[in-house]
């Protein structure tokens, strides 16, 4: 049992996932998108809820600013948190599907709420979140 356990640390360590699924303060969940002050969509399995454990339901950014918690009803992926910044171009053909870290369903805190700006109009509501690493589970994507 300790062989397969140490085994599996290498593994993970030597893959470069074991750092990412640390908790750290760069990780961050798509909760949806706005454009002109209406979901466009808001992500499915995702609810946010205030201080109280209150849904948030409202668009605006004066009531999103309320969530506190995110429940999730299935995995989601995690990312690097891009804050009020313009999203990065991505490439042109999509690269090859690969494992990609995901918080498991459940309750998270909710650190920050931003607003990534895309490039086509709207901008993503983005939620930095602690999640710890037993939380983590490993998506193809």
């Amino acid at each position: 049992m300790k062989f397969r356990a140490l085994a599996l640390s290498v593994l993970l360590a030597g893959s470069g996932l074991c750092a990412h699924a640390q908790a750290d303060s760069s990780q961050c969940l798509v909760a949806g998108r706005l454009s002109d002050g209406r979901w466009a969509p808001r992500m499915q399995g995702v609810q946010l809820l205030d201080s109280a454990g209150k849904a948030v339901t409202s668009p605006s950014k004066s009531a999103l600013a309320s969530v506190r918690q995110v429940r999730l009803s299935a995995p989601a992926l995690l990312s690097r948190c891009d804050a009020d910044a313009q999203l990065a171009l991505g490439e042109e053909q999509p690269g090859a599907k690969r494992p990609a870290p995901a918080a498991r369903a459940g309750t998270f805190g909710v650190e920050a709420v931003s607003y990534p700006k895309l490039r086509r109009g709207g901008e993503l509501v983005e939620l930095k979140v602690s999640v710890a690493p037993e939380r983590i589970t490993m998506l193809t994507r």
